[in-house]
């Protein structure tokens, strides 16, 4: 098993359970430098359950977001 396929395993493990996994919240960081951004196209990296995707685009933003886990998103 590649360590790719593992990582992705265990954060499908991690999205399964109830909940959200990091709240759904943005997390602090883009909170912070959001208001700087250009308002446009957007490719969030990484964004789980989607909750930085989803701050982004209330912000007004065409967002893509994808993550290693198709459980997350």
């Amino acid at each position: 098993m590649s360590r790719t396929t593992s990582s992705g395993q265990s954060w499908d493990e991690r999205y399964a359970e109830d909940g959200f996994a990091f709240g759904t919240e943005p997390n602090d960081y883009l909170r912070e430098v959001a208001p700087s951004l250009s308002v446009g196209r957007t490719l969030c990296l990484g964004d789980g359950e989607g909750r930085n995707g989803v701050y982004l685009a209330e912000l007004g933003h065409d967002v893509v977001t994808v993550d290693l886990s198709p459980v997350g998103v």
